[in-house]
């Protein structure tokens, strides 16, 4: 009878154990201060956000551009210009990764370069899980 109640409470508790260490673990919701703003006050400091950090990327940090093949590779050439031989490389080598193994380009370079519209040189080498140099 008493292995029977230990086992009840182990079973009992184990789980309650984790799920009160795994909350523990949650980053709590950040409080927003101005609750009463408007989506379009909220949308202003966004845009220009990007116009300023659009201007001031390089390298790898640069977006490329998707809206067409021709966009692409100009978007390409611009990073060239401002990054590193061995960054540069590392992007040109997962561009060619996506090319074989992403399933939505299907083997088209018009293709993958609409599926990385808006990416940076960083997060396309991150898709491929390579290290930037």
């Amino acid at each position: 009878m008493m292995q029977y109640k230990m086992a009840n409470t182990i079973l009992i508790a184990v789980p309650v154990f984790f799920l009160v260490s795994f909350s523990a673990w949650a980053e709590p919701e950040p409080v927003s201060e101005t609750a009463s703003t408007t989506p379009a006050e909220e949308i202003a400091p966004a845009v220009a956000n990007e116009t300023t950090e659009a201007a001031e990327a390089k390298g790898l940090d640069m977006a490329v551009d998707g809206s067409s093949l021709e966009a692409f590779e100009k978007s390409l050439a611009k990073i060239k210009e401002t990054c590193t031989e061995v960054e540069y490389k590392s992007l040109e080598g997962a561009l060619e990764y996506l090319m074989v193994y992403d399933l939505g380009a299907k083997r088209n370079r018009e293709k993958l370069a609409a599926r990385l519209d808006g990416y940076t040189g960083h997060e396309i080498t991150k898709m491929v899980k390579w290290r930037n140099p």
